[in-house]
């Protein structure tokens, strides 16, 4: 594989990992929701558990693009989602 094609798929694959980390941080978002409208004690049972496993999954996300070397695209992306 030349190193245009592995430089094209590291790229691929680092977009792919913000991509995920967006929507982690959508699904964060819609579980934060719902943790706030649960009113039944089961439901409330429920909305903690999935708001802490879709925390889980954004935290390896996270770990894995710090791993990559993609802290800056992460690091921008965050500010820029938080000036929203």
């Amino acid at each position: 594989m030349s190193r245009r094609n592995r430089l094209k798929d590291s790229n691929l694959e680092n977009e792919r990992i913000i991509n995920e980390i967006k929507q982690a941080q959508k699904e964060i978002q819609h579980a934060e929701n719902f943790f706030q409208n649960a009113t039944e004690n089961e439901l409330i049972d429920v909305a903690i558990y999935e708001l802490e496993s879709k925390k889980s999954k954004y935290q390896y996300l996270i770990k894995i693009a710090k791993e990559k070397g993609i802290r800056r695209s992460v690091k921008e992306y965050l500010i820029e989602s938080m000036a929203k």
